[in-house]
């Protein structure tokens, strides 16, 4: 009987953590799913740090070593038009999610927007949204990014000057 009851606790923190995505996510994903030229992925933070360390990055290991997911969606510019919704409203959609701006990058035509969604324990969600001249990536994390630890010489920025 404990072991039925195990099962079942242990199925339900799955199924917990799973519903524990952000809504804006969710919310962006399923208003474009079946568009074409659409991808989505999703994969576990231990499978990034695999990625990284495939692609010799591995000065970023200890930085995203807390990472539980990864959500990843592009978009053709294109399709926003077509579905009447607009980059600037999914921006106002994050900030109803409690997501907070961390900082925007405008660089040769490209805009980047990262945000933030304080969670305890390091439960972090993080979101970058990319718009470039033909598509729009977001991306969602969730866990700890710890902005230290992807110094590849472990100093910090007081300490070098």
């Amino acid at each position: 009987m404990k072991s039925i009851v195990t099962l079942i606790f242990v199925f339900l923190m799955a199924a917990t953590s799973v519903v524990a995505q952000s809504n804006s996510y969710q919310q962006l994903k399923n208003k474009f799913k079946d568009q074409p030229d659409v991808y989505s992925f999703s994969f576990s933070g231990w499978m990034g740090r695999i990625v990284l360390n495939l692609a010799g990055e591995y000065e970023f290991k200890n930085a995203i070593k807390d990472i539980k997911y990864m959500r990843l969606i592009t978009i053709p510019q294109s399709e926003f038009s077509v579905q009447n919704v607009s980059v600037n409203g999914f921006k106002k959609l994050l900030k109803q999610d409690s997501f907070e701006e961390l900082a925007f990058i405008h660089d040769q035509g490209e805009e980047v927007s990262i945000y933030l969604r304080e969670g305890n324990n390091h439960k972090n969600h993080y979101f970058v949204l990319i718009e470039e001249e033909r598509e729009v990536v977001a991306i969602e994390l969730k866990g700890y990014l710890d902005p230290e630890s992807h110094n590849p010489t472990n100093t910090t920025l007081a300490e070098k000057k």
